[in-house]
């Protein structure tokens, strides 16, 4: 019973997406050079026009208990052909 217990966590901790906890610096633009790069003291925000057809992709780093977190974001755009 011990070692399926070990086994799981095992799974479950290995699973886990790698965090990026160094504050010291910003992450990396996560697809190439963005058209646009906005920075604040807890959050960095990469914004790629025309992205994935007509899309602006929006990737946004926020400080999130101790690490970064990243959300992304896609909008639409009319003016991209």
């Amino acid at each position: 019973m011990r070692t399926l217990l070990v086994i799981v966590a095992f799974i479950f901790i290995g699973c886990q997406e790698e965090q990026n906890c160094d504050l010291d610096y910003y992450p990396n633009a996560p697809f190439g050079n963005p058209d646009d790069t906005s920075y604040t003291d807890t959050s960095v925000r990469y914004v790629y026009v025309c992205y994935s057809g007509s899309y602006n992709r929006i990737v946004t780093y926020q400080v999130v208990d101790g690490c970064w977190e990243r959300f992304i974001d896609e909008d639409y755009n009319l003016n991209c052909i």
